[in-house]
Parts: structure tokens; sequence; C-alpha cells
């Protein structure tokens, strides 16, 4: 399954118009290419998340860094360890597939990343399909649904929420 471009901004754009109703953190900018960056930090061990569109994948791409407050970076060892409990067996056996390391494509520097072949392989398991029209926002859905592998907590009321036409 594949999400267009115009469809990540739409719901990107409604992710972080939510955010700032609730304090969510979420910060919005768009690039040239066109590409769009979607972040947000959270602490003490420092996190932050960037969602980007993936257009050789059709999806949602996320990098993520975590660094402790001294500026020390995380090994991937160290990333691999803090993957939810009910998710370790799965990622550990296939890590290599699942979170790696590799340059930020708007940073030039090393972030953690879910391999996009598994953010498609969500995407289809949610039944999200670019065609459909969706009342709920899939951008919400596919990201608490990976949220436990990257250690990013999700206010529930994200999912409350019907999209603005």
């Amino acid at each position: 399954m594949s999400m267009t471009y115009q469809q990540f901004v739409e719901y990107a754009t409604d992710l972080k118009n939510h955010s700032d109703s609730i304090d969510g953190g979420w910060n919005l900018r768009q690039h040239q290419c066109p590409m769009i960056l979607l972040w947000k930090t959270k602490f003490p061990i420092v996190c932050e998340y960037h969602i980007l569109y993936n257009p050789s994948y059709s999806c949602p791409d996320v990098f993520f860094n975590m660094w402790y407050t001294d500026g020390k970076l995380l090994s991937l060892e160290h990333v691999w360890s803090l993957v939810h409990s009910f998710l370790k067996q799965n990622v550990v056996h296939d890590k290599w597939n699942a979170i790696t390391q590799e340059m930020h494509p708007f940073f030039n520097s090393p972030f953690f990343r879910l391999h996009p072949c598994k953010n498609t392989h969500v995407l289809e398991m949610l039944g999200f399909s670019s065609k459909n029209i969706y009342e709920f926002n899939p951008l919400i859905a596919w990201l608490s649904t990976i949220s436990p592998i990257i250690g990013l907590e999700i206010d529930l009321s994200y999912g409350n929420r019907r999209l603005k036409s």
C-alpha cells in the first residue's frame, strides 16, 4: 500500500494542528524536493523523532536520535534494547531489517531509522490505500503502531479525532 505525498502533507498537518491544541510538541517544516519534516523531542534520554515522506517507498519514514543529557549518543545496540518488551523478540530476531542507523537526508548526520519496508508493511496491515478517503488520520494510526518500537509516547487524544475536510 502506498501514500501519496499530498496525503502525507495533509495527515502531517492534521497531526501538527492537534499537537498544537494539546501542547504535544510536534513541529512541522517544509523542505524543497518536495519534502516535509515533522519532529518531536522528549526527555530524560533525549529523543528526537523526524517523520518524512519516502518517495521511493511511497510511505512515511521515521528517523530518530537518542542521546544522554550529557550529549553522548546511544549506541544502536542500546536502542535495540529499549524496544518495548512485547515487540523485542521480533525486532531482535530481524534487527538489521528493523532499526538501523544511517545518514539523515536533511541534516547529513547519523540517525536511527525504522526501515521503510516495515512502514509499508504496517500501512498494509492497517488496510491503508491511497485511493480511499479516511475519516481518521492514517498517519496517526501508523505512528501509534510503530511507537512502541522507537520509544515514542503518543497522547491518546490523537486517536479520538476525525480529519477535517
